[in-house]
């Protein structure tokens, strides 16, 4: 693998691992600020909103100052933020020191869908599959590392993204720019297909994050450690990292649309399973279920970031990207605030077994929305 693919790899890492590590974290955070789920939630979805109001700003304003530029500097205020949040004392404080972070994760993630195209014309179908898959592999790797982290102490989890930013560092001296590039967001929303594709992502890391969010409730309750929650969502990461470049390739020679709905349909499947076999047995079933979800995430998250970008006007590579970015956090946010606001709710009355099955599996009927906006594009690629 080239230095520029591991070094904007290593970047998503940084970013994705910073935000999904926090799901497990929550129940913890919530007993050691005395505070309730909807609360705590709060520490993750500063974050998710710092990035979500930079993401658009950031990736335009990288095509004119230097991409690469602006991704060196937000790895640099990210690793700064992280050891500030890792001595801060008040749930206040970590709530402004998140959003700050969400700024600088926006200056990283955001520039690298637009960066891995400039750097690999030739071989944009895989470079964007590995990114895919990372970008999809971090948002599972960061719950597995984050319950390693809090069976130490809960502000362990602020000092995970640490590694991937100075290894992204070391590796991003010699990226490309951006091709020049226009501030035209009509356009690019205007772009036949886009807009369904776009939201079609948002749908998937709110399935994603969402189902995630609740099993880390659902375990905890049922008295797993943190440390057991964490590597049993090992599972998921260790999938797409084998499967991210084989669903990339795939995409490419069967078309974007196909294998996207491919990878949606089996997501509803999977999460309906996924829904009912943790009340059999809390860790086989939810190893089984978390194995069942892998390879539709692969093939889904693969073929429709692909698909995102390939549907953008030429000089708006830079927008595309960071509305791509946009659509992942906030379906992010929201499955996660969904996730834990559905679980309070229906934990009340009918206990957290029942709420974890439902609200699962109304994630999953929110999944099945996404397959029904992949299929509206056709089936070309």
């Amino acid at each position: 693998m080239k230095a520029r693919l591991l070094a904007l790899l290593s970047g998503v890492l940084l970013g994705t691992v910073s935000e999904s590590s926090l799901a497990p974290v929550l129940p913890f955070l919530a007993r050691a600020f005395g505070v309730g789920p909807e609360a705590a939630q709060g520490v993750a979805s500063a974050g998710l909103l710092g990035a979500a109001l930079a993401y658009l700003p950031l990736a335009w304003f990288g095509g004119r100052v230097g991409a690469a530029r602006l991704f060196r500097l937000g790895l640099l205020l990210h690793s700064l933020l992280a050891l500030l949040l890792f001595s801060a004392s008040s749930l206040g404080q970590v709530y402004a020191l998140r959003f700050l972070q969400g700024v600088a994760t926006a200056m990283v993630v955001g520039l690298v869908p637009g960066l891995a195209t400039s750097s690999f014309p030739q071989a944009r179908g895989y470079a964007m599959g590995m990114v895919a898959g990372t970008v999809a592999a971090g948002t599972l790797l960061g719950p597995a590392l984050g319950g390693m982290a809090a069976s130490l102490e809960a502000r362990y989890v602020f000092l995970l993204p640490l590694p991937f930013a100075l290894l992204a560092l070391a590796l991003a001296r010699h990226l490309p720019g951006l091709p020049p590039q226009r501030a035209d967001l009509r356009a690019l929303l205007r772009a036949p297909g886009f807009m369904a594709a776009l939201l079609a992502t948002a749908l998937y890391f709110l399935h994603t994050l969402g189902t995630t969010v609740v099993l880390a409730f659902f375990l905890s309750e049922e008295g797993v450690s943190p440390a057991a929650i964490g590597g049993l969502l090992l599972l998921g990461p260790l999938q797409l990292l084998l499967l991210g470049p084989w669903a990339g390739r795939a995409a490419d020679r069967r078309g974007y649309t196909p294998v996207a709905l491919r990878g949606a349909y089996l997501l509803v499947g999977a999460g309906v399973a996924f829904a009912l076999l943790p009340l059999l047995h809390p860790l086989w079933g939810a190893g089984l279920g978390l194995v069942l979800l892998g390879t539709g995430r692969a093939l889904f998250q693969a073929a429709n970031n692909a698909q995102v970008l390939s549907l953008a006007p030429k000089g708006l590579e830079g927008l595309a990207s960071g509305a791509l970015s946009v659509a992942r956090t906030l379906g992010q946010a929201l499955g996660s605030a969904l996730g834990g606001l559905v679980y309070a709710f229906l934990d009340r009355p009918y206990g957290h077994a029942p709420a974890f099955a439902l609200t699962v599996l109304l994630f999953s009927l929110l999944m099945a929305s996404s397959a029904w906006l992949v299929q509206g594009r056709g089936e070309g690629a």
